[in-house]
């Protein structure tokens, strides 16, 4: 059984102050400039997943933030996964 990503949500994830990307089912492309957010965009699909993400950065690690903040914000990820049999929300984040 397949099951797709039809909405992926990003609150203060590393470079996103926030994103709301709804797949709706269609296939995406990546592309842009280095430093555009692509693979922190994968990373942030990877913490949905057991373990410590595509980079292995600690959780703590993972908040946005600005040169002159000591540590990065509060950050979240959601999605809402489709399946022929079922209709999921799942995320993750820190406080």
């Amino acid at each position: 059984m397949k099951t797709y990503i039809h909405r992926l949500s990003l609150t203060d994830f590393r470079s996103y102050t926030s994103l709301d990307f709804d797949l709706a089912g269609r296939s995406a492309y990546l592309f842009g400039a280095n430093g555009a957010g692509k693979t922190n965009l994968l990373e942030a699909i990877s913490v949905l997943n057991p373990g410590r993400g595509l980079r292995g950065a600690a959780l703590a690690d993972l908040g946005r933030k600005n040169p002159d903040e000591p540590k990065g914000r509060a950050w979240g990820v959601a999605a809402r996964l489709l399946s022929e049999d079922d209709d999921l929300s799942i995320g993750t984040g820190s406080d």
